[in-house]
């Protein structure tokens, strides 16, 4: 249970935080309180054409947190939030942060599987169905989860819970929630395994939030385009949605991705000063952004990304044509962020690496056998941070896995610093390809293969061989109208002058890349891939 969790911060360590001014010791629903009577007619968030002030946004978190009080949900108590990305999603957060309630946001495309085994597993008591209009989310809730109390369905019964009286007071005195109860869930992106529950503190993710902030000036004059999914409660979430609301701005949420034009001219008609996407979005908004030219982005200054690596090529056209600066995030929805980009930062630094280590964190490279490796080794990178998770809600087992004995989470990334104290990220322990005894960094060639014109996305994965054991497939999106072969790939890696044995030695053309939810590329489903397809090869 809750209680039970990792203790991975240490009292001595929290104080730091606390004299550092990295744990505020706010909870996010005082904080919007807060900044919701100062402006109280502004306007806090947006989607198409919903628009709510805050005075209006605060009613409605009132309402729905005295709906859940008259529901029984309780201090400590999980409840689950099925939704695409909608303004449900900040009112129902803030809403069960005000009462001492746990929001766990579930991705609106997850399924049977992965709802089944969510709420089993955080031991939920109650579930809202944002989005069910085909009506095949709700049977799953109140059929396959007994654990569940209640579950609320937007457009059926959803009012009962959230356009009731506002209870003066909500809590007792006395009862009121702390900084350092746990209020906010990120679910792991799955890529391997199903998703796994990571638990943060009010404390904790206001650090990350406020990390965030400092990094791109946000203030209230901002207007955020939440364009990344928002439904694991990471970067399209943290970044891009709830921080702008607590600073004073205003949130313009995009409801659904669907083609790339509607993100950008969301951007432009909201005058918004910055967005949130994940760098696959990025990559197929370009056409539509050097369409609309400089000119429509005069409002706009900070692109950020987080979840998946974007490419150096990719961050250069951006702020190139949007005259922004595009600010990256490096951290994992269990670990928080260790260092981020500033928009500060000079251009080379800000393109090509993931920033600089942020104040408070403890940042170690260490080598196969856990030891530190010197400045500018590569290594494995693995940090202690006000804003880390404090592990996996109801699994010792994995939490125990994810961080060390001293409280460092283990990250599976390998990272080097340089001379100024920039890191840079060059590939997954677990991705490296092993050929006959020599590694092959997947990372290494697919920055080089996505500066070749005919490809829009790649990735390599290993495949089976029986004499080598493993050798290197690189997985292609192509640009449209484009040809891509293995004879393609060998010319232009031989023009870069890399050492052969790290070539792949087979090129499949894709329509898409496996993705988790939270857009990482599914590497094992490549390779199932290509191992299914040789095998029929060879059978044939």
């Amino acid at each position: 249970m809750i209680g039970d969790m990792l203790p991975v911060t240490t009292p001595e360590e929290a104080e730091s935080y606390r004299r550092a001014g990295l744990w505020r010791d706010e909870t996010i629903y005082s904080r919007f309180r807060r900044v919701a009577q100062a402006n109280p007619n502004k306007l806090a968030v947006k989607l198409s054409d919903t628009r709510l002030s805050f005075s209006e946004l605060h009613d409605k978190v009132l309402r729905a947190a005295s709906g859940f009080l008259r529901a029984g949900i309780k201090k400590g108590q999980i409840v689950a939030v099925d939704a695409p990305n909608s303004i449900e999603q900040p009112l129902l957060h803030i809403a069960l942060d005000a009462i001492g309630a746990v929001y766990m946001p579930l991705h609106h495309a997850f399924q049977e599987t992965e709802i089944v085994h969510l709420i089993a597993k955080s031991a939920a008591v109650a579930a809202i169905i944002v989005d069910d209009k085909n009506g095949e989310k709700a049977p799953i809730y109140r059929g396959k989860c007994p654990g569940l109390r209640h579950v609320w369905v937007v457009g059926q019964n959803y009012s009962e819970l959230a356009d009731g009286p506002i209870l003066e007071p909500l809590l007792p005195a006395g009862e009121a929630p702390t900084p350092d109860d746990i209020a906010h869930i990120m679910l792991s992106s799955g890529t391997t395994a199903l998703p796994k529950i990571s638990v943060f503190t009010n404390n904790n993710i206001l650090a990350l939030m406020d990390a965030f902030g400092d990094m791109i000036h946000l203030s209230s004059a901002d207007v955020s385009a939440g364009l990344a999914p928002a439904g694991t409660g990471a970067t399209g979430y943290v970044f891009g949605v709830l921080p702008v609301i607590l600073a004073g701005g205003t949130a313009v949420i995009l409801g659904k991705w669907d083609q790339p034009a509607d993100a950008v001219r969301l951007i432009i008609e909201n005058k918004c000063t910055y967005a949130t996407a994940i760098p696959t979005q990025i990559s197929v908004m370009l056409p539509a952004i050097e369409t609309a030219g400089e000119s429509a982005f005069e409002h706009f200054r900070v692109f950020n990304n987080a979840g998946a690596p974007l490419s150096q090529q990719i961050a250069i056209q951006v702020e190139n044509v949007m005259r922004c600066r595009v600010q990256s995030i490096y951290g994992a929805s269990d670990g928080g962020a260790p260092c981020m980009v500033s928009i500060d930062d000079p251009a080379g630094k800000r393109t090509s690496t993931v920033g600089r280590i942020l104040p408070g964190r403890k940042v170690e490279f260490r080598n196969a056998l856990g030891q530190p490796v010197q400045q500018g080794e590569v290594g494995e990178i693995c940090w202690k941070s006000p804003d880390k998770s404090f592990g996996y809600l109801n699994d010792m087992a994995a939490s125990a896995g994810a961080f060390d004995e001293a409280g460092f989470y283990r990250s599976g990334d390998l990272a080097r610093m340089d001379k100024d104290g920039y890191v840079s990220i060059v590939g997954r322990v677990k991705d490296m390809i092993l050929r006959g005894g020599q590694n092959i960094s997947p990372r290494l060639i697919e920055d080089l293969l996505i500066t070749h014109p005919a490809v829009l996305e790649v990735a390599v994965a290993a495949m089976p061989d029986p004499k080598l054991g493993e050798r290197a497939c690189a997985f292609v999106v192509l640009k449209a109208g484009q040809s891509f072969s293995l004879k393609d790939a060998v010319d232009f890696l031989t023009e870069k002058k890399i050492v052969k044995w790290q070539f792949p030695e087979r090129v499949e053309i894709m329509d898409h890349l496996p993705r988790s939810a939270g857009d990482k590329i599914a590497k094992n489903k490549l390779t199932e891939y290509v191992t299914a397809k040789l095998a029929q090869q060879s059978a044939g």
